[in-house]
């Protein structure tokens, strides 16, 4: 019977699928097998298409391997396959992916294995090109900064005239509120320190030096709640932020710095107090709450009586809007003066849809078209937590991911793989798994507008989870106080060099490496609401790092749109290979030639690791290969540290301290 070394299929390398990666519909395919002929007889891949498998025999090419060119389906979706292989000696082997992987190296199986993933996306989808460019830094405007306390003030007063509970906070140092006021039942988001569209204004000059050239702010429309998700308004200002007219200020002062904005979209559901609904009788007119002769009923379901309504996860503050409805869609997508329209008005360059999942395909489809005929730079970026490629909800297989809806979504799970490998949990091999997945599954272009984030208004600041391993999911709110408060001087410290690691990361890899406000400055926090503190100044020398890794992205078109390689030396070191041709990126724009190799040592003890460039392969496609095998080497510079070290026949060695990264830009 033949070894496990004697068959292989890798669908990361072009030599084992071509082209390597997502392909587009009617795109030619073909898949390569690896299998001694004299101890095989047969190979067969078996396609799912559809979920329907189909078997196909495999022939010898001219290299000797075993192969198979099909044409891919016509119309976007997600295909498997996987090898059924036939030995002289009457075995049946089966190539396929362990458990939980969706490409890479194959293994062999006694029986069916789980398939390599094939995504089939809409043939002519790109995504917007300074947003692949782009760096994001992400606000939470209540907390970001004060620029008009006075009409802060009014704004909360304004709120407290509807009756709504409101906690205004007398010092910004202080602790977000956690637990229900006195005399209150239970906790709500009702306190504010009066951040505002000014303030931000007031500090763009900051964020362009940190070289931000996207911002994403939380809802800012008019909501009951400090997080604003409980839309009230969807066409004003929050008057505690200011008004329409500072936004579109905002925006204009922004894109003389070079700044766009992006707004969080929340249409799967208002605010239970709002114009649409008026469950609290705080807007003149009826809302749907009132009756059928609302104009915004027909939004809304309804069962026996007024008080039962479908609401988003049974919270009867937020009544779930029907998306699907004629009157909603006119009025937030495609109507004249719709909630789209008006805000891209006013400058916004996109919106980050709130738990996209739960927003029907046709739906995001409309919102797609709505937003590209405003602009084809205007970007629409989705609230995804697992692989959007193969996302499932309510029982259907999403298609957003395929060229037919969104941008970009949320990489959560890149954070979630970074924050294991730094702590420990899983070794460098698999955190290169997961890349390499992420690599061949995304359309080229969703791929490189990928969101990577390290933290968010939802999920625990960077810096804390790197201190502690706690996430502060099942503890309760005083738990995450004390624990956050626990953090020794010497934790902080680990985390801070773990968290510089994972920051080297993000702005290394393809895609749109996103800032949390105050991250770059050391801000702790578990879970909501305490991962939404007042921006504090902690760590000047992680807001310089930053900087500095911002600074050299910037500056290297191979790290911003260059093709890209995946490598592991250990368990510990990890290498991300980036390069440009000398006119050219990966998508064949114009491009400065230049070669990077980003090396991560998450280990607590330095490492010395010979590098051979030629021998980084996996993830890079065809041109990719061809462009870093013509390159020849004698300089690596390491950009931020200066230090350099000499490369012979692409060969060069390099020494990182504990818990270090290096960017080495290779020089002929």
């Amino acid at each position: 019977m033949t070894s496990m070394q004697d068959i292989r299929h890798n669908s990361a390398l072009c030599a084992y699928r071509l082209p390597m990666g997502a392909v587009c519909t009617g795109q030619k395919v073909t898949l390569r097998l690896q299998a001694d002929p004299a101890q095989v007889e047969g190979v067969t891949v078996r396609i799912f298409i559809n979920d329907q498998g189909q078997d196909h025999p495999m022939a010898l090419d001219r290299e000797g391997l075993w192969s198979y060119t099909f044409t891919a389906q016509a119309a976007p979706g997600v295909d498997w396959y996987y090898f059924i292989i036939h030995t002289i000696a009457g075995h049946t082997l089966y190539m396929g992916l362990p458990m939980g992987q969706t490409a890479g190296e194959g293994q062999l199986y006694d029986g069916p294995p789980c398939s390599f993933q094939l995504t089939v996306y809409k043939r002519g989808f790109t995504t917007p090109d300074w947003f692949k460019r782009s760096t994001m830094y992400q606000i939470f405007p209540d907390r970001y900064s004060c620029g008009d306390r006075a009409g802060a003030q009014e704004g909360l007063e304004y709120h407290r005239q509807m009756g709504r509970l409101v906690y205004p906070h007398q010092r910004w140092d202080e602790l977000p509120l956690y637990e229900p006021l006195p005399g209150q039942p239970y906790y709500a988001p009702c306190d504010f320190f009066g951040g505002d569209l000014k303030g931000i204004e007031q500090h763009l000059d900051d964020l362009r030096d940190l070289g931000v050239t996207v911002l994403y702010l939380n809802p800012i429309v008019e909501a009951a709640s400090n997080h604003r998700y409980d839309t009230a308004d969807y066409k004003k200002v929050d008057p505690v932020l200011g008004s329409e007219q500072d936004f579109i200020h905002l925006c204009q002062k922004a894109a003389t710095k070079g700044i766009r904005i992006l707004l969080d979209g929340v249409y799967s559901h208002t605010g239970s107090d709002s114009v649409y609904f008026n469950k609290n009788e705080n807007y003149p007119g009826p809302g749907a709450y009132q009756g059928k002769q609302s104009p915004y009923y027909k939004w809304y379901q309804f069962g026996a009586d007024r008080d039962d309504y479908k609401s988003w996860w049974g919270f009867d503050t937020l009544p779930e809007v029907d998306e699907e409805a004629a009157d909603w869609q006119q009025f937030v997508i495609t109507g004249k003066d719709s909630v789209f329209n008006t805000w891209l008005a006013r400058g916004a360059a996109g919106f980050r849809l709130d738990v996209a999942d739960e927003l029907p395909d046709d739906v995001i489809e409309k919102m797609r078209t709505a937003l590209k005929r405003h602009s084809k730079d205007d970007v629409l970026l989705g609230e995804v937590w697992e692989d959007a490629t193969i996302k499932e909800s309510y029982g259907a297989k999403r298609t957003y991911a395929l060229g037919q809806g969104l941008d970009s979504v949320m990489n959560y799970p890149l954070k979630e793989g970074l924050v294991r490998y730094l702590l420990g949990e899983q070794s460098a091999g698999a955190l290169v798994d997961l890349l390499l997945m992420q690599r061949v599954n995304y359309p080229q272009h969703m791929y490189y507008c990928l969101m990577n984030l390290l933290s968010s208004h939802d999920i625990a600041r960077i810096r804390t989870r790197l201190a502690t391993g706690l996430t502060g999911q099942g503890m309760d709110r005083p738990s995450q106080v004390a624990a956050t408060r626990a953090i020794t001087p010497a934790q902080d410290q680990t985390a801070a060099a773990r968290q510089k690691l994972a920051m080297a990361a993000i702005f290394s890899l393809p895609g749109v490496p996103c800032i949390y406000y105050g991250d770059e400055w050391g801000m702790h926090g578990l879970q909501d609401p305490l991962n939404r503190g007042p921006f504090m100044r902690r760590d000047r020398d992680m807001a310089s790092f930053t900087k500095r890794l911002s600074a050299v992205r910037a500056g290297s078109d191979a790290l911003k749109t260059g093709h890209v390689g995946f490598v592991h030396y250990d368990d510990d070191l990890l290498g991300i290979l980036r390069l440009c041709g000398r006119e050219h990126d990966f998508f064949g724009a114009p491009a400065q030639n230049g070669v990077t190799l980003t090396l991560i040592n998450r280990a607590d003890a330095p490492c010395t690791q010979t590098i051979d460039l030629h021998a980084i392969t996996s993830g890079l496609n065809a041109a990719g290969l061809h462009l870093l095998r013509r390159h020849s080497y004698a300089l690596a510079v390491d950009l931020l540290s200066g230090h350099s070290v000499d490369v012979a026949r692409s060969k060069f060695t390099a020494t990182l301290p504990p818990l270090s990264a290096a960017i080495f830009q290779l020089k002929p």
